[in-house]
């Protein structure tokens, strides 16, 4: 029987919230390996700038529009305030 097999035949005896506790663990575990792998990676890796994260998020670029939303986006948002200020 493979490991895998030994923790679930295990896990069959236990009462509901105590295989909840199991699965939270588990859980745990894996999350702490891989903030470890994450931190390992970082410290091998050089600093990467604000704008290389953004790309790499989808950030930056992801609107592509004629409007220069420096000034329309914020009057957008001021017609929408006074708009929502407005009693029914």
């Amino acid at each position: 029987m493979t490991l895998a097999e030994t923790i679930y035949q295990k896990s069959l005896t236990l009462p509901p919230e105590k295989a909840r506790e199991v699965l939270d663990f588990i859980d745990f575990i894996k999350d702490r390996s891989s903030v470890a792998e994450a931190e390992n990676n970082t410290s091998a890796a050089k600093p990467r700038s604000l704008l290389e994260v953004f790309e790499d998020a989808g950030l930056v670029g992801c609107l592509e529009t004629d409007e220069q939303l420096s000034t329309s986006l914020p009057a957008r948002f001021r017609e929408q305030a006074l708009h929502e200020a407005q009693p029914l």
